[in-house]
């Protein structure tokens, strides 16, 4: 069913907030579509690259070997630190100038990016000190979308509330995990047909996030092939590059648009190994501890429930299921950063049958934590065609060797 983002944009959007000069040509955009029977989950995400070539069989470098004048992140896995960039520009509400010169990233010219620096560091400490190690402390917890904290308390709105005698708060009847995931599965086609699907190839358009924090979205067309249980690749072609992405059953990799491959990052592929692939709406309680649902909440105009899924060493994620249709709506995860998680939603809509009794979402929108001016770095994925039980090739989703030129000292 779906498949951890997570988000994602997974690994991270090209350029943000603390983002050191990379080279615009080798920021390759990459995204992570987990589609299931009744619906693509997808996970996307952008490389930023540096300009020194690894071979394929590197693993992910840290910031400071992959990014210029770095000097509180050193040590960061550098597949979390656009990523990062991105949660505090959400956090306080800027863009990358805000901190950074533009087309000069490393340089040290602007006051706040010095100052950023000195908040990264108390941030850590406090969390250290206080908190044994904990990421309890982020910069949203003082800035709250706003570049200067507000230290003042706002005082409540006094305007009275007039309440008719004798009216009490109606609690809604919740349904149990299992109504709402039958329900589900039943709206998808139905677990038997959903079974019957061994193999889909997906052809789609997308917006990849490109340039300074990932800002302007490239128009891409997009190629997906699954195979039972869970191999997944994933073609992004843009009218200048294309990239690779995918799972193999053991791990994930990626290939940028100057050929280099690389492993995805370590969430990536525990998130891959955990979830049912083509059968995961039918496999949605093997993928978590535990599962409640805790409400109903208002999702694009019409009323889900939310089901808060628990994974093994996991962060929580949160899923919308229709209260009337009972398909996802919605599902919100989470990518790890220096910073604190960052919060990665993805809507569904559009569900239509592929042809084979099974029912998918045609229309995936993909919202980052980015400030809400940046519209831009929001993508969305329109499905063209679905093809079920078609002949796919298992080795399409073996890691690929590093095209020559990536090679190349």
């Amino acid at each position: 069913m779906f498949k951890r983002i997570l988000s994602n944009f997974h690994s991270a959007l090209p350029g943000s907030l603390f983002r050191e000069n990379v080279d615009s040509r080798m920021h390759g955009a990459l995204i992570y579509m987990r589609s299931v029977r009744i619906m693509v989950v997808l996970l996307v995400f952008s490389v930023a690259i540096a300009v020194q070539q690894t071979p394929a069989s590197a693993q992910v470098r840290t910031a400071e070997q992959q990014f210029k004048n770095i000097q509180v992140l050193k040590g960061t896995p550098a597949d979390q630190v656009v990523v990062g960039m991105h949660l505090i520009e959400g956090a306080l509400g800027v863009d990358c100038e805000y901190c950074h010169v533009e087309n000069d990233f490393p340089s040290d010219d602007k006051e706040p990016k010095k100052t950023a620096r000195k908040m990264i560091q108390m941030v850590r400490d406090l969390n250290q000190n206080s908190f044994s190690g904990q990421q309890i402390v982020t910069c949203y917890t003082c800035h709250h979308g706003n570049a200067k904290p507000v230290g003042l308390l706002a005082l409540p709105d006094t305007t009275a509330i007039m309440v008719p005698y004798g009216t009490e708060p109606q609690v809604p009847q919740l349904p149990s995990i299992d109504q709402v995931l039958a329900k589900y599965v039943q709206a998808l086609g139905g677990e038997q047909s959903i079974r019957k699907v061994t193999t889909r190839v997906i052809m789609a358009t997308r917006d990849v996030p490109t340039g300074p924090g990932g800002t302007i979205p490239m128009p891409a067309q997009m190629e997906q092939y699954w195979k039972a249980p869970n191999l997944l690749m994933t073609v992004n072609r843009t009218p200048t590059f294309s990239t690779l992405e995918g799972f193999d059953g053991t791990s994930a990799w990626v290939e940028n648009m100057t050929g280099l491959v690389n492993d995805a990052p370590a969430v990536d592929s525990a998130r891959h190994k955990r979830s049912g692939g083509l059968y995961e709406p039918v496999s949605l309680r093997q993928e978590y501890d535990r599962l409640e649902v805790q409400g109903i909440e208002n999702v694009n105009g019409r009323e889900a429930y939310l089901v808060v899924g628990f994974p093994h060493e996991d962060s929580p994620e949160r899923l919308y299921f229709d209260t009337i249709t009972g398909l996802l709506l919605r599902k919100v995860t989470t990518l790890p950063t220096p910073f604190g998680n960052s919060p990665f939603e993805m809507d569904y809509d559009d569900y239509r049958d592929t042809g084979s009794g099974v029912k998918m979402p045609f229309w995936i929108r993909m919202i980052p934590a980015t400030p809400r001016s940046a519209m831009s770095s929001r993508s969305s994925i329109r499905i063209q065609k679905v093809q079920d039980n078609v002949e796919v090739d298992s080795s399409k989703f073996s890691k690929p060797r590093p095209r020559a030129a990536a090679v190349q000292p």
